[in-house]
């Protein structure tokens, strides 16, 4: 009887190429698996507002109520809506200076602390008309509106300065209140405060006009 000494030979390659064939597919699975996994995970939405931290500014500038953001004039600042609502800001103990700048021709708002959606919203309602410049001292009465007037609710205008211009296609406000104004219709601010807000743009430079687009998210107060 002959012996094929190479018999074994044949047998090990064999298993070899077949661990290696069965190693290739696994390989190709777990990429079909990661790539599927990566696909599922990049957002489609494209309509959802984008918040954009900024570093504080060291160093500030003589704040003005001119409706023209100067560099350096406000500490903090934070993008809304892929950068279409810009918000700016400095405190101290006892007064908050803010800037609002929007993408707009109509009015530009913002709100703080809201229950739900508008509701019990301590707001700043701003646009130019011709000449004038409106900085409104209102507050949500309900989820969606309406927003009178403090005063119109028994509480005070407690905007101490402001002034409003429009730059490049956008409207901005610049305002100067208390930080805490001891109206039951404003919220009390406290130093380091972490501030959740409603943002809103309108169609037009009218307190009764329609908004044309909105968001929320937070400030961070100094």
């Amino acid at each position: 009887m002959e012996i094929d000494f190479n018999r074994g030979d044949k047998i090990k390659r064999a298993i070899f190429f077949a661990v290696l064939l069965i190693g290739i597919v696994l390989l190709s699975g777990c990429a079909s698996e990661n790539d599927a996994t990566f696909e599922e995970e990049i957002p489609v939405e494209e309509e959802i507002p984008v918040e954009e931290d900024t570093e504080p500014i060291s160093e500030t500038t003589l704040w003005e109520a001119d409706g023209i953001i100067m560099e350096n004039e406000y500490r903090n600042r934070k993008d809304f809506g892929n950068g279409r609502f810009i918000v700016y800001w400095s405190n101290d103990d006892e007064y908050i200076y803010m800037a609002l700048k929007g993408q707009t021709s109509g009015w530009v708002s913002i709100g703080f602390e809201p229950a739900q959606a508008m509701m019990d919203a301590d707001m700043i309602f701003g646009w130019i008309s011709g000449n004038t410049c409106n900085v409104l001292d209102i507050y949500s009465t309900g989820m969606f509106g309406p927003h009178p007037p403090d005063t119109e609710l028994g509480g005070t205008d407690d905007i101490l300065e402001k002034g409003c211009g429009q730059e490049n296609g956008f409207t901005i406000i610049e305002f100067k209140r208390k930080m805490d104004t001891g109206d039951i219709y404003d919220e009390a601010f406290v130093r380091g405060q972490t501030v959740n807000i409603i943002w809103g743009l309108g169609s037009a430079p009218s307190f009764d006009s329609r908004h044309i687009q909105r968001g929320s998210g937070t400030i961070k107060l100094d």
